[in-house]
């Protein structure tokens, strides 16, 4: 049964099951697999008026160093900004060029800023060194942040401006480097705050975005498993368990996203943080990206290259889970082997459920050329050695028919 079809019910379920998670201290955790799993974020507060509560967060700090984009500045860097001055723990701001790419060029200016050159140190204690990185934004802003932070070794933390992704709360920062964008691997920031006033006055399509990114979940869990299964892999069931949960909790409250009501913008963004935590506790992406995610990489890295504005990261992910979800369907369809066949049949409901919100809530597909599709999808093969559907098709002998069959069937639908 398609999983809009328990939409209200649920959303209250989910929201215990994120409670409970929270109240037994998500950030460390003694976990069946035999390992123990820990993430460095402290704390963080999504809710109305969230950011009056910035002082309190960073009380141990007095020398805060903002980083946002000209959009995220007058979205919310200019009351933070307003407010860290207020409490004496302002030392100065970057803004960014509009739409910054995750790349040296920004890592550059993050770190030549790092001093504000105009200050000097006072008797209160006041220095031009920062004590602290907040990043005001989203993707690339808090990305760039968290690799900055780490490798200057100053802590960081993140006022969301848009709930558009899943990473606010991750150790990897994706990073075009070379021709190609890889994930490093970083830290987590120390705080998150998340001002619902703030989140559900992002751009429609930024929410739509939000959505699209964690519907990889269901494909990115699914190729984790028959990676376990058909790779030797390691798997952690209560961490893909979490992930499948938050990615439910997200798709429920999603339909309801177009009201703007802030209690579902704080249940999408609670279901993000149990996904970036995901991946902190593994060390890796794997919680949350699998082929869908390479494909989406592959498009973008196109983008670049011809110097054109990316995509949307979520939109990108979301088209490309459909095309994914295709091959699995396929697979499920022709596979003799009774387990795979068992293991895809789990996720079929959530599949259906994608489709559904897809068609009904016209989420919008970017990436709409038949060939570069599907020169995406032969360039993620080799992209990443990360063990995916792709690579057990391509082991398989099927995978161009499989690549071209999926689009085919995907530029139908839309």
């Amino acid at each position: 049964m398609p999983l809009s079809c328990l939409l209200a019910e649920n959303v209250l379920l989910y929201k215990t099951i994120i409670s409970k998670l929270r109240r037994k201290s998500m950030f460390k955790l003694e976990c069946d697999c035999g390992r123990v799993h820990q993430a460095s974020l402290e704390d963080y507060i999504i809710e109305s008026g969230a950011i009056q509560k910035l002082p309190q967060m960073l009380k141990n700090y007095r020398a805060v160093y903002m980083v946002c984009d000209p959009d995220t500045y007058q979205a919310l860097g200019q009351k933070a900004e307003q407010i860290l001055k207020e409490n004496r723990m302002f030392s100065h701001k970057l803004i960014l060029k509009k739409n910054p790419l995750p790349d040296y060029e920004t890592l550059g200016n993050i770190v030549t800023h790092l001093y504000d050159l105009d200050a000097e140190a006072d008797p209160s204690g006041f220095s031009p060194l920062p004590d602290f990185i907040l990043a005001v934004g989203s993707g690339t802003v808090n990305d760039s942040c968290r690799l900055a932070s780490y490798r200057l070794g100053i802590p960081y933390g993140v006022a969301a401006t848009a709930p558009s992704m899943d990473g606010y709360a991750s150790a990897g920062t994706p990073f075009l480097c070379d021709g190609t964008k890889r994930t490093i691997k970083c830290t987590t920031p120390k705080y998150i705050i998340a001002d619902t006033d703030i989140l559900k006055d992002a751009p429609w399509d930024m929410l739509l975005a939000g959505i699209g990114d964690m519907f990889g979940k269901y494909t990115g869990i699914l190729d984790w498993e028959l990676a376990r299964d058909y790779n030797g892999d390691y798997y952690c069931k209560q961490i893909a368990d979490q992930v499948i949960d938050a990615t439910n909790l997200c798709l429920n409250n999603g339909y309801f996203l177009e009201k703007r009501d802030p209690g579902c913008i704080a249940n999408v963004m609670e279901g993000f943080m149990v996904t970036g935590l995901g991946m902190a506790y593994t060390g890796n992406s794997r919680p949350a990206s699998g082929a869908e995610h390479i494909i989406a990489h592959a498009w973008e890295l196109h983008d670049v290259a011809n110097h054109k504005k990316p995509n949307l990261h979520g939109l990108e992910v979301c088209q490309a889970t459909r095309i994914v979800i295709e091959m699995y369907r396929m697979l499920y369809q022709e596979t003799d082997d009774s387990h795979l066949k068992e293991l895809i049949g789990k996720y079929l409901p959530y599949f259906d459920g994608v489709e559904e919100f897809c068609q009904k809530m016209k989420v919008p597909s970017v990436v709409l050329n038949r060939e570069e599709i599907l020169d995406g999808i032969y360039r993620a093969l080799p992209m990443r050695d990360r063990y995916t559907i792709m690579f057990y098709l391509r082991d398989k002998g099927w995978f161009e028919r499989y690549a071209e069959t999926a689009t085919d069937r995907f530029l139908e639908s839309v």
